[in-house]
């Protein structure tokens, strides 16, 4: 399994804050509006100008955000932990196991950028993000 990376939550300064912590850690940066994806209109209440996905990398390094399409996040709801998952069935045991007790908030399901993403809050009430590319 790969490392955890920590996902931010922003109210809308996403492009600031990741550029702010480019600065600071260097890096290659990507950031990509809701205005890119294929289908826009399928994100809610997103701005298009707004932050769908952002990854800063050096090395080893990762940091990945976004501005909250549903609003102002919540104190405490500013952060997920995203897992990069190598395989769907690994992906679907993990996600179904960190979901017992918990709430599913986006059922893994094929994306335009990925073969299966989910988020789900576990029973501790920690965020959870899982991603797999194959």
């Amino acid at each position: 399994m790969k490392p955890i990376v920590p996902y931010l939550l922003f109210n809308g300064n996403c492009k600031e804050a990741m550029n702010f912590y480019k600065d600071c850690f260097g890096g290659n940066l990507e950031i990509f509006t809701f205005a890119d994806a294929p289908d826009p209109s399928a994100c809610g209440n997103a701005k298009p100008d707004q932050i769908m996905h952002a990854s800063l990398t050096k090395g080893d390094f990762v940091l990945m955000a976004s501005d909250d399409p549903m609003g102002a996040p919540k104190a405490g709801n500013t952060i997920s932990l995203s897992i990069p998952v190598d395989t769907i069935e690994e992906t679907k045991a993990l996600f179904n196991k960190l979901a017992e007790g918990g709430n599913i908030t986006m059922p893994l399901a094929e994306t335009f950028w990925a073969a299966q993403f989910g988020m789900l809050t576990d029973k501790y009430g920690f965020h959870w993000m899982l991603n797999c590319d194959n």
